[in-house]
């Protein structure tokens, strides 16, 4: 049996609220927890879809039963001016406000998985169901606890509006709250306690800075000449807790986003690199390259040209060395990667002899400048293998560089019987330059000439 869909799931719930509403209206129930346990479970599911951790589900069943709360009674308001009946009213808000915080977990919670396609099949985890379930259970227990006091004597909702409008009018004991969880967050971010004691301790810490938040909005008051009454201390300690929790579970999610992003970008930078790595190691072990300088070392030995073969030998030796070194090196000093050029580009005079030329350009700043190894090598190899080689029409290559750039430019004499380009090399590069300082590569092409510039880091 498949599994729903996020879409599918958003509308069974929103119809789900809308008869509950309706049903509840009618039968003279209120219908309050009803939809919360409901848009509990919409949320549970939607988050096990994605395989969101247990931390994150409640932080989001927090927020969304708040905002859900604020935007059902504004929109059963709207709709109550514009209906006759109520409990259609009431429906319609419900349906309305479940839809727009169901599509508003969806996309919060596709930032986690943006390398997921909209089509791909998703693979649903129940990450400790066990916890899960406790803190579901937890969350809907508080939420029961707040509807009986607000039923007592010493909570009236007239109280808590009144407790509610001093606490979000005070930008201190705002600032407070925001700060403190914004510390405790990060503070947290590393902890490996067991569990219990990780729950226990970030308890202690909500009841605590709801103190601390209510004791601010108190003096403030006071300050103020209008001092908060001992009846009204209560309402107001029990706002700046749904209010204290509320805000956490905010700077949670935020945090958690942040954090799954730089995870994601380290991860696909990794990725590349490797990538890149293994194309360097390929064009150490290019049969091609190896074997046409193989030949040309034998026909240096066999003319007997020793000391020309001696210097060969220690080119060839010198360009594998380079590689070797500066295979983990993101990034290596432009002075070596030059000399790490000149080298290769000697070693392909000595095979093409007049068949092309290299020109420098390369101003004295940017020898102090960072490039990625094995970049500029590539794009004169690139240039040869596309190109045709002929000492009647020598090929140009011309390497210049600026204070923050160098470019590798030729005129384009295509092969006849060329493979056609991959742009596999390029793409590397390009990927690299992105992960490492998020600029990319410049490419252009005209009829006459072909040119890459490379930004110096």
């Amino acid at each position: 049996m498949r599994s729903l869909r996020s879409f599918e799931i958003i509308h069974l719930f929103a119809v789900l609220h809308a008869a509950v509403a309706v049903l509840c209206r009618v039968g003279g129930v209120d219908d309050e927890l009803a939809l919360t346990l409901l848009s509990i479970l919409m949320i549970v599911l939607l988050c096990l879809r994605r395989g969101l951790n247990v931390e994150f589900t409640a932080a989001c069943i927090i927020v969304v039963n708040v905002f859900g709360y604020l935007l059902g009674t504004g929109a059963a308001a709207l709709l109550g001016r514009a209906m006759a009946s109520q409990p259609l009213a009431h429906a319609c808000s419900s349906f309305l406000t479940t839809e727009a915080l169901g599509w508003g977990v969806v996309g919060l919670v596709k930032l986690f998985r943006p390398g997921e396609s909209a089509g791909a099949p998703l693979r649903v985890r129940t990450p400790r169901v066990g916890l899960l379930l406790l803190a579901v259970g937890a969350i809907f227990s508080l939420r029961l606890a707040y509807v009986e006091l607000l039923r007592g004597p010493f909570c009236s909702l007239e109280r808590i509006y009144a407790m509610r409008d001093a606490l979000w009018s005070s930008s201190p004991a705002l600032i407070i709250l925001l700060c403190a969880d914004v510390i405790y967050v990060r503070s947290m971010r590393r902890d490996d306690r067991s569990v219990a004691l990780k729950t226990l301790r970030l308890l202690l810490f909500l009841l605590s800075s709801s103190l601390v938040g209510a004791l601010a909005v108190g003096l403030q008051r006071h300050v103020g000449g209008s001092p908060v009454a001992t009846q009204e201390f209560a309402p107001l300690l029990l706002v700046a807790l749904v209010s204290e929790a509320t805000l956490y579970s905010a700077v949670f999610i935020v945090d958690y986003a942040l954090t799954a992003r730089a995870g994601l970008r380290a991860e696909r930078g990794r990725t590349h690199q490797a990538q890149f790595l293994y194309m360097k190691l390929k064009q150490q072990v290019n049969p091609h390259f190896l074997i046409n300088s193989l030949n040309i070392l034998d026909c240096l030995v066999c003319e007997e040209r020793t000391a020309q073969a001696s210097d060969f030998i220690h080119k060839l030796a010198g360009i594998y060395r380079y590689m070797l070194q500066n295979e983990q090196e993101p990034l290596v000093p432009m002075e070596r990667e030059l000399a790490f050029v000149e080298k290769y580009v000697e070693l392909l005079q000595v095979r093409f002899v007049d068949g092309f030329r290299v020109e420098w350009l390369v101003a004295p700043e940017a020898r102090k400048r960072n490039v990625v190894p094995c970049s500029m090598q590539l794009l004169v190899e690139n240039a040869i293998k596309h190109n045709a080689v002929d000492a009647a029409e020598p090929l140009t290559i011309r390497i210049e560089a600026s204070a923050d750039r160098v470019s590798v430019s030729n005129n384009l004499r295509p092969r006849l019987s060329a493979a056609p380009s991959t742009h596999v090399g390029l793409e590397y590069i390009r990927r690299q330059y992105l992960d490492l300082a998020g600029v990319s590569i410049e490419i252009r092409r005209t009829a006459e000439n072909y040119c890459v510039t490379l930004p110096l880091l």
